[in-house]
């Protein structure tokens, strides 16, 4: 009697501990951490729809952005070939010299900065999805 006794208590303790644990874990799930997790999704959907309304704004400049690289470049393309041009008045008229060389460094800059600008709107056109894809950006 005393074994059973014994094996009785500790089925006993084992249930009332089981019990107890599984109460535990069930008030933290609902009354502390199911706030939480609401809280989270809302903050979830506002980020999901800044991020499609980022899309939405971001994709015209995106799609325009070529266009103006594609002017710009035309733009300097159409002032190397007056530059050429400069070389044969030049020796007609020293003055144009200085004006030879202006035209040289401002076709020098634009050089330098058509290739920054060509590596941003790389970097740009990487980030944004292709048309009809759901998410905003390539991650």
């Amino acid at each position: 009697m005393t074994m059973r006794a014994f094996l009785e208590f500790w089925k006993g303790m084992f249930f009332f501990v089981s019990t107890l644990t599984v109460s535990v874990i069930f008030y933290l799930v609902v009354v502390k951490w199911q706030p939480l997790w609401t809280e989270g999704f809302k903050d979830f959907g506002d980020i999901s729809e800044s991020i499609m309304h980022l899309d939405q704004t971001a994709k015209p400049v995106a799609e325009m952005a070529p266009l103006m690289l594609a002017e710009m470049d035309a733009m300097r393309n159409s002032m190397m070939e007056m530059q050429r041009s400069m070389k044969t008045i030049e020796e007609i008229n020293p003055n144009v010299k200085e004006m030879s060389y202006i035209m040289n460094r401002m076709t020098w800059v634009m050089d330098q900065r058509m290739g920054r600008m060509n590596n941003g709107m790389d970097r740009v056109g990487d980030k944004l999805s292709p048309p009809g894809m759901m998410m905003p950006f390539n991650w």
